[in-house]
């Protein structure tokens, strides 16, 4: 076998950043499905598969009390992290160019770690190299340690398998491996083949083909493995390195489902085995995709300590979003009908509380504890609350971070994210909302910027948006060369100071307010 282990090394992969690996939203997930998370005080943590890196540099620099490493035996991925890692100065970061069997025969020194995680990996390498993470779970992760583990599910996925041999069939026509495979798929498409009339999910993914990033696509389709997999498949081979379902890392996903029918729900309920009727619910949603968390040794919280927890737990209302008596839960509609909802919705949009406040709220006088939960994890998962388990940690890595993201952007870099310590993580930024952020980075004043210096400004985005390659589009259409300037003035004058205030508030950079007390 080679060093790939049937990974698709020939390019580097995207530089997405995944909320789920951040140990405060961890331990705010276990908390809201009543199972004791470990203490963040001062821990240590294993990202197994990095890609470039961004996540485990963003946590690394918004948990300074933590002790990183991240793994990845592409080495064009471990060259990538490591200048953004020197470059900002984080010391608590440690990178490894292994490949997992390496690290499970314990060839490499490592810790015991509080954190294991890992996005999408399993899907993507043989049984072989799955057995390997496996048995590292089993040598390195302490007891009462966690593991999320994302990956791809055969109830939404099986019809997609075809699909993906057809890509590989393809890629191997010579030439440009994508270019090819897609060729092939849409060729066949157009053909009317009767697959995809009767596969209509394959159809919709050529079909988005043209909106998304060729590097996304080579690792996720051309793998000589991309194997979903069926829910209780994963739980039996984790319950074999001692690890017991804690439940998801995805809100809209915790128990009990929002999205359920009574039909539904009654057919669930009657499974008494919580895994097989944690696969049914798969079945329910069609669910292509799971985020799931496995501790080693699961100690569920009392009343009682539910509300010593619930003081570590912050939640905060994002002041972009309105609220809606009816939402969308990623492929459901739930209609809110009693007025808790909307009270939540008004209470947390005056300031940051603990979870501890709520259940003490007389809003909620007379609610269980379990029904005001039930509140607090739909209102997270519509997006109109944000949440993080401990105190806000010293800021001063994470800024220097997004100095150096950036910068790299202005420099045709692409980082979908910078570090936020409100959030104990990152948040998505686009890259024009970036390129805006680098511009205003160093003011000293950036609201008066805005007009003060707002040809500068403008001129340093225009500079960068021809560095990135980055076309200016609005409201569907390219703007004009000719055109740029006038549109970028435009977008500062009318968002500029919305823009300073969100990077405020999610503590991107420090409030020049607050600094000048």
């Amino acid at each position: 076998m080679n060093w790939t282990a049937g990974y698709n090394s020939s390019i580097a992969y995207t530089t997405s950043y995944c909320h789920e690996q951040s140990p405060s939203f961890l331990n705010a997930c276990l908390v809201m499905q009543r199972v004791s998370p470990l203490s963040v005080d001062k821990f240590s943590y294993c990202e197994l598969g990095f890609g470039q890196g961004l996540t485990s540099l963003i946590l690394a620099a918004t948990h300074p009390n933590g002790d990183f490493y991240a793994c990845d035996f592409n080495p064009l991925h471990v060259l990538a992290a490591e200048s953004v890692r020197n470059e900002a100065g984080l010391p608590n970061l440690t990178l490894l160019e292994n490949d997992f069997g390496e690290l499970a025969q314990g060839m490499v020194e490592l810790p015991q770690f509080d954190y294991i995680t890992m996005h999408g990996i399993i899907s993507w390498v043989t049984d072989e190299t799955r057995a390997q993470i496996m048995q590292f779970l089993r040598r390195y992760l302490k007891p009462g340690g966690v593991v999320q583990v994302s990956y791809n599910v055969m109830t939404g996925c099986a019809q997609i398998l075809p699909l993906q041999r057809l890509l590989k069939m393809g890629a191997k026509q010579g030439g440009d491996a994508w270019t090819n495979a897609s060729a092939l798929a849409k060729k066949l498409a157009s053909a009317d083949a009767l697959h995809f009339r009767r596969n209509p999910d394959s159809l919709t993914r050529i079909n988005d083909f043209n909106a998304m990033d060729e590097r996304y696509l080579v690792h996720e389709y051309l793998q000589e493995t991309w194997r979903p997999f069926y829910f209780a498949d994963i739980a039996r081979e984790m319950s074999e390195a001692k690890l017991t379902f804690a439940g998801s890392a995805s809100f809209s996903h915790m128990l009990p489902a929002e999205w359920l029918t009574d039909a539904q729900r009654e057919l669930v309920d009657g499974i008494h085995d919580p895994i097989e009727a944690e696969e049914l619910r798969d079945y329910c949603a069609n669910r292509a995709f799971r985020r799931d968390i496995f501790v080693r040794g699961k100690a569920l919280l009392s009343d009682s300590r539910l509300r010593e927890q619930a003081e570590h737990i912050y939640v905060w209302g994002n002041m972009s979003v309105a609220y809606k008596p009816v939402v969308e839960v990623e492929h459901a509609v739930v209609t809110r009908g009693d007025e808790f909802h909307q009270l939540l919705f008004a209470l947390l949009r005056r300031s940051e509380m603990t979870l501890a406040q709520i259940f003490n709220a007389p809003e909620f006088a007379g609610l269980s504890l379990d029904a005001i939960l039930k509140l607090v994890r739909l209102s997270i998962a519509v997006g109109e609350t944000s949440v993080r388990y401990g105190a806000a940690q010293p800021r001063e890595m994470a800024e220097r971070l997004n100095a150096v993201l950036l910068s790299r952007v202005e420099r045709g870099e692409v980082w979908n994210a910078l570090a936020s310590p409100r959030l104990g993580g990152g948040a998505g930024v686009g890259t024009l909302d970036q390129l805006l952020l680098a511009s205003l980075h160093e003011k000293t004043d950036r609201t008066k910027a805005l007009t003060r210096d707002a040809s500068e400004l403008v001129a340093r985005i225009k500079r960068s948006l021809a560095a990135t390659g980055l076309r200016l589009r609005i409201a569907n259409a390219q703007v004009p060369d000719e055109q740029i300037e006038t549109r970028v003035g435009h977008i500062l004058a009318d968002s500029g100071k919305k823009l300073i205030a969100h990077s405020e508030e999610l503590g991107f950079w420090i409030s020049q307010k607050t600094a000048g007390r």
